[in-house]
């Protein structure tokens, strides 16, 4: 199926609400093309891709409304979506909370999320065969096996509502995971790597760090569960951060339903919650990460400060919860950044005393909204740092520890790199530092590799 461009969809959104008959409707589009290659036990085991383009239109009467998607783009197809949309609105319940359209006029930001090398499916096929053959190549000569996943997509995504607000975005976006292991299996490496453009996608890197990894944690010893000094990797980092960012809800805080709630609705906004030294951002337009220009109903997404010199700035705020307490709508962030040191994490590392190095974070769960306390496994290489060095691997823990807290123990970082978390949503472009934290919570041991 064509991938349809940015105009084409513009087109289509008009097309598609002339069809409506209802008080007010608005259409989402979007049109993509995704591409994966995965491999393991030191060969390729699939590639595959496939182009789509979906429409969803929201139709609205009163305080009723009903949503229908379909991927089909004739002009049956359209009107059908169209008819179905208004036919659920017409049988759903009032919806209290329920908003109209947005007639003002949006500043969207400017992207460079858009890669336009990226988009040339030959030679993006080309470079990820060329990454997976650098992985087995690494791992046959190590006696590894190796598994991994590269995926790329292209992404061109609209919004029209019959109030004449339109928006358009497109972006690309790649991400590498792999991992190396022993023939036993009982020693075990892995890195990720994202970014919006496919040749900057330091996969090699990556590679190497998960070999290297592989054959320092060999033998790990057993360490009592404790609080110890850790280092997060930046893929680490992105995990905890990304779970801090998605509790910063003004709704919730006010409602006295999170971490950032203070007695009769207040909330955290203009606290110092963490280390002085923590400021985290967001920005469509970042050159290294940048992202998502649009969200909720159209609104365009400015750059926001989160936190700054440890003081929590702002709280993400829904259009209805925006108007029911009189304030501005903001968007949640569609990028993050954390300011940072000014050595890379491999030079940074060096200097460090002493601490746990933790490569990955797994299966994180929530334990406690209130404290926003989570829980989660190590994985794929945790290891004893000494004198700016891996001194020996050590068997992986269960941890129990909250973002604040690690960004209140913070005692330093590293510069911030473009990087995704492991057991986070990685469609998320980050950019953050490696993070090295007086105090963190091992709670118990595990048997995982």
């Amino acid at each position: 199926m064509k991938i349809l461009d940015l105009d084409e969809l513009e087109q289509l959104s008009k097309k598609i609400l002339s069809y409506s008959k209802s008080e007010w409707a608005e259409v989402s589009l979007e049109s993509g093309h995704m591409a994966n290659l995965r491999f393991a036990a030191n060969t390729v085991t699939t590639s595959g891709s496939h182009s789509d383009t979906s429409v969803t239109v929201t139709a609205a009467n009163g305080k009723r409304a009903g949503s229908a998607t379909t991927n089909n783009i004739s002009e049956e197809g359209l009107r059908r979506v169209v008819r179905r949309a208004e036919e659920i609105a017409s049988l759903a319940p009032e919806n209290e909370e329920l908003m109209p359209p947005i007639t003002q006029k949006q500043n969207y930001a400017r992207s460079s999320a858009f890669d336009a090398r990226s988009i040339d499916f030959d030679w993006a096929a080309d470079q990820r065969s060329k990454i997976a053959n650098a992985a087995i190549k690494e791992a046959v000569a190590h006696s590894y096996q190796t598994a991994g996943f590269l995926e790329s997509g292209i992404y061109n995504n609209a919004y029209r509502n019959s109030k004449g607000i339109f928006a358009g975005d497109r972006h690309t976006r790649s991400t590498f995971s792999v991992t190396m292991r022993t023939a036993d299996g009982k020693s075990s490496g892995w890195n990720k790597r994202a970014s919006h453009a496919l040749g900057q996608l330091d996969a090699q890197s990556a590679i190497l760090n998960a070999s290297a990894k592989c054959a320092a944690w060999q033998d790990p010893k057993d360490m009592d569960p404790g609080v110890y000094k850790v280092i997060l990797e930046p893929s680490a980092s992105a995990d905890l951060i990304q779970q801090l960012m998605w509790s910063l809800d003004a709704r919730e805080a006010e409602e006295g339903r999170s971490a950032f709630s203070r007695p009769n609705g207040g909330t955290a906004v203009g606290e110092q919650i963490v280390n002085q030294k923590v400021n985290i951002y967001s920005n469509p337009s970042h050159p290294l990460a940048p992202s998502g220009i649009y969200g909720e109903s159209g609104l365009a997404v400015p750059s926001t400060q989160w936190l700054k010199d440890g003081k929590l700035m702002n709280l993400a705020r829904g259009r209805y919860w925006a108007s029911k307490t009189a304030k501005d709508p903001l968007p949640g962030a569609t990028n993050i950044i954390m300011d940072g040191g000014g050595m890379l994490p491999e030079d940074f590392l060096t200097t460090l005393k002493e601490g746990l190095l933790v490569t990955s974070f797994w299966y994180i769960r929530d334990v406690d909204n209130q404290t926003l306390l989570k829980t989660g496994l190590t994985r794929d290489g945790l290891f004893w740092v000494e004198d700016g060095k891996i001194q020996y691997g050590v068997s992986n823990f269960r941890w129990n520890e909250s973002p604040l807290a690690l960004l209140q123990n913070i005692l330093d970082f590293s510069k911030p790199v473009v990087t995704a978390p492991r057991d986070g949503w990685d469609g998320m472009p980050m950019y953050v530092p490696m993070i090295y934290a007086s105090g963190f919570n091992f709670a118990s041991s595990s048997d995982a590799v």
